[in-house]
């Protein structure tokens, strides 16, 4: 993942090869900063901004919001390695992975039902967005039907966003709402956790109402596809135009662009995360089985590659095909094209979030004992100045 993470059009939550190669042997912990509660988003990395006075201008951040409603953006290579360049209170837990634009400017969600745009330059946010008629709050958690921004946002190419609450909308770049879908006159909206992908003209998500839903760019329905289980796992799309996504049912599903189930998969238990594409075509999915999944794109198993425990973090590809994951087993592995293992290392506790890889090749994990690390190959010789904890 390079600076500019989450803009251009992609998803964030997708697993998309990055520009750079991360650790090919096993790696230490260079830095690690406490951020006091749980980080499952994969954190989104960026500058700070070379016209700021703050701290840290012109360094790489890794910008990552908590379970408790901090939205951070830690420095992650150079002297200041570790060290905490903005710390933004947000009024709700963070699940999602922030977009960044051209500009620098930050969106994410929390379950305050509320869009956040933040300006890292002064540490400021610049609006705060209320989407849905969820007063009082319908459910807690991630589970059930309610108006938490949970999914995304995806940047389109023009800077407006896509994000998922109750339903899906599509918002601009000032805060100002397009549109909402489905017209809430007609049907009432299912909670939308899943990142949307965009595919050319269509935009396809999952809902909590066991469907796969592909939307024209204007908002307006194209196809739905049910499922009969939650759908939180964000899709990501073959270049013909298929999406992949996984469900709650442990099975992943490819719809083509006219909404015909081309194949499904079987894994043994619950699919949560995001599917990764691989230069050369590679599916790769992970379930709570506790395995990583390998598929070819007619949905053949290629290999499959066993943790010790449940998988929630969607894994992320470098630029070498190496994929990197986190288990419920407390370790962070790394899994060459083929699916040979590279490497493990044990963290102090579960790794529900997906890495994310600094120009540098650092790679940058949050972990459920609420602690945001950086780890480097012993060889780079590039240490923090800053103490660890």
């Amino acid at each position: 993942m390079g600076p500019e993470a989450g803009g251009g059009g992609s998803s964030p939550e997708r697993g998309a090869s990055g520009p750079v190669t991360g650790p090919a042997s096993a790696p230490t912990i260079a830095w690690e900063t406490d951020l006091g509660a749980v980080v499952t988003a994969r954190p989104t990395l960026g500058v700070l901004g070379h016209d700021s006075a703050r701290p840290g201008a012109g360094d790489e951040a890794a910008f990552v919001g908590t379970h408790a409603g901090r939205f951070v953006g830690v420095v992650v290579d150079g002297p200041r390695a570790g060290s905490v360049a903005l710390d933004v209170e947000l009024d709700g837990i963070v699940w999602s992975t922030a977009a960044r634009d051209d500009g620098g400017t930050l969106y994410v969600g929390a379950d305050d039902d509320v869009l956040y745009a933040i300006d890292p330059r002064t540490g400021t946010i610049r609006w705060r967005l209320p989407l849905g008629d969820c007063r009082p709050q319908r459910a807690a958690g991630p589970e059930g039907t309610r108006c938490d921004v949970d999914g995304g946002p995806t940047r389109l190419p023009d800077g407006d966003l896509l994000v998922g609450a109750d339903g899906l909308y599509r918002i601009a770049a000032d805060g100002t709402v397009r549109w909402h879908f489905p017209d809430r006159t007609k049907e009432r909206a299912a909670h939308v956790f899943s990142t949307p992908a965009v595919a050319g003209e269509r935009i396809v998500f999952g809902a909590h109402d066991g469907t796969i839903t592909a939307l024209g760019l204007d908002g307006t329905l194209a196809w739905r596809v049910a499922v009969e289980a939650d759908v939180d796992g964000s899709p990501a799309v073959l270049p013909d135009g298929t999406a992949i996504v996984g469900a709650d049912n442990g099975r992943v599903y490819a719809v083509d662009g006219e909404g015909r189930v081309r194949w499904t998969y079987a894994t043994g238990m619950d699919i949560r995360s995001g599917i990764a594409i691989g230069a050369d075509g590679t599916i790769h999915v992970t379930s709570y089985d506790g395995l990583v999944h390998a598929l070819d794109p007619d949905g053949k198993a290629r290999w499959t590659f066993a943790t010790g425990d449940a998988i929630a973090a969607t894994p992320t590809l470098d630029a070498a095909g190496n994929l990197y994951v986190g288990s419920r087993d407390d370790r962070l592995y790394a899994i060459a094209p083929g699916g040979k293992p590279l490497w493990s290392l044990e963290l102090p506790a579960d790794i529900d979030a997906p890495v994310a890889i600094s120009a540098a090749g650092t790679l940058v994990v949050g972990c459920d004992d609420g602690l945001l690390r950086g780890l480097r190959q012993p060889e780079t010789g590039v240490e923090s100045d800053r103490p660890r904890g």
